[in-house]
């Protein structure tokens, strides 16, 4: 009898700690996020009600749909408010999200490439989100030695 009441809390432990773990399923993701800070490929996203006309911003939704308040440019690699300064409009784009891991999101937008990628789920709470960008193996290799240079790290 103890051994059996010892096996099914040591399962409820492991499946609850496992499920724990997995960010992209949380519910907390399904929301809208505006733009907050954008660092190194670091973006981070704070809990909105609706998206805000001059804050680029995205909305995960259940069936695997993504909504993006993007701007046009292909290549930015700005600070937020130079970004902003320059596109005083942002335009909406509708794209796909899939769960690559526990944590870790594969965004497609097909219109737009500023958010198309693999992502690293870093923070996840009710009122904040931060995602990290993540590139080949290659191109890691490059971005790690100009990090060394420039003193820049996650």
């Amino acid at each position: 009898m103890k051994k059996t009441i010892c096996i099914s809390i040591f399962t409820f432990l492991t499946i609850s700690f496992s499920h724990a773990q997995d960010r992209t399923s949380n519910p907390l993701l399904l929301q809208t996020w505006n733009l907050n800070k954008l660092d190194t490929y670091i973006y981070t996203y704070e809990k909105q009600d609706g998206f805000e006309a001059r804050r680029e911003g995205i909305r995960f939704q259940k069936n695997g749909k993504i909504t993006g308040n993007l701007s046009k440019s292909v290549l930015r690699y700005d600070a937020l408010e130079e970004s902003n300064a320059k596109n005083g409009k942002l335009d909406r784009y509708i794209g796909n999200w899939k769960k690559a891991s526990d944590s870790t999101l594969t965004i497609v937008f097909p219109y737009n490439t500023n958010m198309t990628g693999t992502f690293v789920i870093s923070k996840l709470t009710e009122n904040e989100l931060k995602l990290r960008k993540v590139f080949s193996a290659d191109i890691e290799k490059k971005l790690d030695s100009i990090r060394k240079t420039k003193d820049i790290s996650y």
